[in-house]
């Protein structure tokens, strides 16, 4: 073989092996991460030639698992905090992680779904609490599901429970539709589900009779307040059939006074035990996320008096842990569309007992 032959051989093989390993790379960097993912998206998996679909999802997961691990680099790592770009990299994992999970319901989302558990309990158990509620639930950034990915069915149960921590709710949990198909609300036992069912066609059932009129009983027990107070909302508020507006007003504030009644006596009926102290940060927690829908005023009125008696009684575990932690404070524009950007935020009901809102910082920047 000549030296030239020889030599254009060895180069042709030099850049294939160079193509080759440009194609094995998968890297995403930290500079500017988002450019970096998409043109990993445009160049191996969007692609103009016909391939195969598994080579598709191959090249997507791999591109997918490079996102992963720069969204824990940048938010996890303690460069973020030793270099003073904290928010500069929150930023960047936050517009990164909107690209991958829109990615993920179309291409595989069964990945992105475990990952994400395993996000939010690191940002839970390193407390950034401003990541969690300000993007991964107010954007939306939880499990994907039915309704923004054609790769599960309507049956799907909507993931209401990803988002029900450090005093959130799922931001689509006010809908009726998917309020009925939460799996964790009560069920009706055999009793109550005849005595519900229409004893002819076109004849309201009992429970839609008693929602019409506003006509029922709101008792809620220490045993199990928080199932009994989703029953009652799901029976007599959350109703497929169409209510007045004064009477569904009047049924919201029926339920929401027997939340109110039983959280009272799980905590001041004598010393409460810790279980009873859950039972009513759990009901509260949900008794605001249902308040800053429907209408805050009675809970921001009430609340006030509640950390009044708990501070007054010295439960200060339960005033630090559960009241100040969980932002179980006056419903403001962080959790209600009744309010807005330039209403005052809560940050005086927090300052008691050597304690600051948790939000009170963001608020100086």
């Amino acid at each position: 073989m000549s030296k030239r032959k020889a030599e254009e051989t060895e180069g042709e093989t030099m850049a294939a092996t160079a193509e080759k390993l440009s194609l094995n790379d998968y890297t995403i960097g930290l500079e500017d991460p988002v450019k970096d993912y998409q043109k990993l998206i445009e160049t191996r998996v969007q692609v103009d030639e016909i391939v195969e679909d598994e080579i598709t999802k191959e090249n997507f997961n791999r591109t997918a698992a490079a996102a992963r691990e720069v969204i824990w680099r940048l938010l996890f790592t303690d460069a973020a905090k030793a270099d003073g770009e904290d928010d500069s990299r929150q930023q960047k994992a936050k517009q990164l992680l909107e690209e991958y999970r829109g990615d993920a319901c179309f291409y595989d989302p069964i990945p992105y779904n475990s990952w994400i558990v395993k996000l939010r309990d690191e940002l839970l158990k390193r407390e950034m609490l401003d990541f969690w509620r300000d993007t991964v639930v107010k954007q939306q950034l939880g499990p994907c599901w039915s309704r923004d990915c054609d790769l599960f069915d309507s049956d799907d149960t909507p993931p209401l429970e990803f988002y029900a921590h450090a005093g959130c709710t799922a931001p689509f949990a006010a809908s009726l539709k998917v309020r009925a198909a939460f799996e964790h609300q009560a069920s009706l036992d055999q009793e109550e589900q005849a005595a519900a069912q229409p004893s002819t066609p076109g004849e309201l059932s009992a429970d839609d009779a008693a929602a019409l009129s506003g006509d029922f009983e709101a008792v809620l027990t220490k045993e199990n307040p928080l199932e009994e107070y989703r029953t009652l909302m799901k029976r007599f508020v959350l109703t497929k059939i169409i209510v007045p507006d004064n009477v569904h007003q009047e049924s919201v504030k029926k339920v929401a006074a027997a939340a109110r009644e039983i959280i009272w006596k799980l905590l001041f009926d004598g010393v409460p035990s810790q279980a009873d102290q859950d039972k009513a940060a759990e009901l509260l927690q949900e008794y605001k996320g249902d308040a800053g829908f429907y209408g805050p005023q009675d809970y921001n009125e009430w609340i006030v008096k509640l950390r009044d008696e708990v501070l007054t009684r010295e439960l200060l575990d339960f005033w630090r842990e559960k009241m100040v932690k969980l932002e179980l404070g006056p419903s403001c524009a962080r959790d209600s569309d009744y309010y807005t950007n330039e209403d005052p935020l809560p940050l005086e009901f927090y300052d008691k007992a050597g304690c600051k809102a948790p939000f009170e910082a963001n608020t100086e920047d």
